[in-house]
């Protein structure tokens, strides 16, 4: 049987849509101390679109800050096998605070694992996750609390988040993996 190398999920409306709908779940959670940690490279821009709906919702912009962390490359090969982490590019006070993690996918966990447990070391007194998608996978024990989509995927395949400004224009895709 053929199957498609690259099957298109969600269109930038759709996209939108669960940015919407991730922004109203996190909404009721907001303090003053909240800020929103987007990982780059795709998670800071969904920081920050989340960030600019959270005002909309309740007239409060929560802080967004950036942390590099790179396991996997834009093409989406493994590039190291343990997350690398770049303290010097976290850009806001973390201390005491409560901090949502935003990234595009979560797959193992690995990333966000490393990530939650350097912040907390650092003085986060909450921390909170946010993925646009979430699929099967996990290694690690990390939770999603909020969740724009869950995809079922086979293993043999990835999920790719197109993030303005990287790409042209949002969207979720699946493609297959070279075997």
């Amino acid at each position: 049987m053929n199957h498609p190398s690259h099957l298109q999920i969600a269109d930038s409306e759709d996209v939108e849509t669960l940015l919407d709908e991730m922004a109203d779940a996190i909404a009721p959670h907001l303090s003053e101390s909240t800020a929103l940690v987007g990982i780059l490279r795709r998670g800071a821009p969904l920081a920050e679109a989340l960030a600019d709906r959270l005002e909309d919702r309740t007239g409060r912009r929560p802080e967004v800050g950036k942390l590099k962390l790179k396991r996997y490359s834009d093409e989406l090969e493994l590039l190291h096998d343990r997350p690398e982490l770049d303290e010097d590019t976290l850009d806001i006070d973390i201390e005491d605070r409560h901090l949502v993690l935003v990234d595009d996918v979560l797959f193992t966990g690995e990333s966000m694992l490393r990530a939650a447990g350097w912040l907390r070391a650092a003085g986060a007194t909450k921390l909170q996750t946010a993925f646009l998608c979430v699929r099967a996978g996990r290694t690690m024990p990390v939770h999603a609390d909020f969740v724009g989509a869950t995809l079922e995927v086979r293993p043999d395949w990835v999920i790719h988040c197109a993030v303005p400004p990287y790409e042209e224009a949002l969207g979720i895709s699946v493609a297959r993996t070279d075997d």
